[in-house]
Parts: C-alpha cells; structure tokens; sequence
C-alpha cells in the first residue's frame, strides 16, 4: 500500500520537474521492518542552537505496517510560521495559525507583533541577504507564542517568541528521515534523542529519493 503526501502546489508535477514554486521534490519511506511506525521528516540547520527545535515536517497521518510506504513531495519555498503554544517544549505541537511566503534572497524580514491581534507583517528586504528574520514586538508576552520559518506552507523550526527578540534562521536544510510512534506535524522535536534516523541527501540533479527502514531497524538511503 503507498500514500502520497503532497505539500507543495495545487498542480500535480513529476518530481524535479519545473513548476509555479520551483522544483518538485520526492521521499519515498518505505516499511520493511518487522513492526510498525510513525514515519516521520525533519530538517536540520547548518549550526544547532538549543534555542532552535526541528519540528516534524511531514508525518505520517498513521503507523505503516511492514510492507507499506509513504511518499512526501515539496518545494523549496520558504515561510514565515508562528502560533500560541505556551512553554515551547519537545513534544509540543506547533499548528501553524498564519503563514507568510518569504525569499532569503529578497522579502526576508517580518515583525510579529498582537496589535490589533497576533499577526505576522508582510515580509520586506532588509540585512542581512541569505538570511531570515523575524522581529518581535514589544507587546509580545514571553512563553506564550512561538515563531519560525517554514517550506512549502509547513513549520520546520520554531522558537520561543517575547518582547523585542529577533530570530534568523540561515536557510540551509539538511534533511532527514525517521521512524516513531507518536509523532505528528508540528511535533517539536528533541533530536538528540531520535535514535532510528539517516540523512537523505539529494545529490545534483536528483529529485527523487527512497528510504527503507530494514528489519534491522537502521535505515537505506538512495
């Protein structure tokens, strides 16, 4: 049985094919371990903060049984996130109330501020290039709110919003694959403890990867 996952553009694409928001991506996960699992996708930046979580970027809606698989497509746009958690912690969900379309290389600044209510601005060009910026207002409470950037309309990272913090993110992912049993999107994750997981790599010109999880519980990337 295979489910795809689709959380790119309305528009079916082939992947690496050319579309409205770039380059259509692919991750096959496949189940051939001797029980079930979450099948879950992170991404990780160039240099860990503590300050920054990976979230669950795609998720499996259920446990794949051995014999099963799962495909995720997207597209390397990038968003603005942010929503009301409380205390940002592992195991928090963050469910995305807004999100705004940002470029690294142009519109790469937003404020978030709750006047007249929680909001991201419209994002705009500012320093530094390559990098994205969010800028909390003074009216933001502490451990309340949480904010961070996203692709393809779903929150990769996330941090603890307050009162004139600024956050940037340097968009240079890394992806991963992973296997749980209670993950959902938006988990926050603690990635130190994830145990069953392998960097997939795209290299030049490829689109389209497979990641197998084998009885041995380790998992084959290619």
């Amino acid at each position: 049985m295979s489910l795809t996952i689709d959380y790119g553009t309305d528009v079916a694409l082939v992947a690496g094919e050319k579309g409205a928001g770039g380059t259509k991506y692919s991750l096959k996960l496949i189940n051939e371990s001797t029980q079930p699992w979450i099948f879950f996708v992170f991404q990780k930046l160039p240099e860990e903060t503590p300050k920054i979580f990976s979230l669950a970027w795609f998720a499996s809606p259920y446990l794949l049984v051995p014999g099963t698989d799962i495909t995720f497509e997207w597209q390397i746009n990038y968003n603005f996130v942010w929503t009301q958690t409380g205390v940002l912690i592992p195991g928090v969900v963050f469910h995305a109330s807004a999100t705004k379309d940002c470029d690294p290389a142009g519109a790469n600044t937003t404020n978030f501020s709750l006047n007249p209510g929680p909001n991201l601005s419209n994002p705009y060009k500012a320093p530094p290039a390559g990098s994205l910026v969010i800028n909390d207002a003074a009216d933001v409470p502490g451990e309340q709110f949480a904010v961070g950037i996203g692709m393809s309309g779903m929150g990769t990272f996330a941090v603890q919003a307050g009162p004139n913090l600024k956050h940037m993110f340097t968009p240079k992912p890394t992806y991963w694959v992973a296997a749980g049993a209670d993950q959902k999107i938006g988990t926050v994750l603690d990635i130190a403890t994830i145990t069953k997981t392998a960097e997939a790599k795209f290299p030049t010109n490829v689109y389209a990867l497979k990641a197998t999880l084998g009885e041995d519980n380790l998992w084959k990337v290619g």
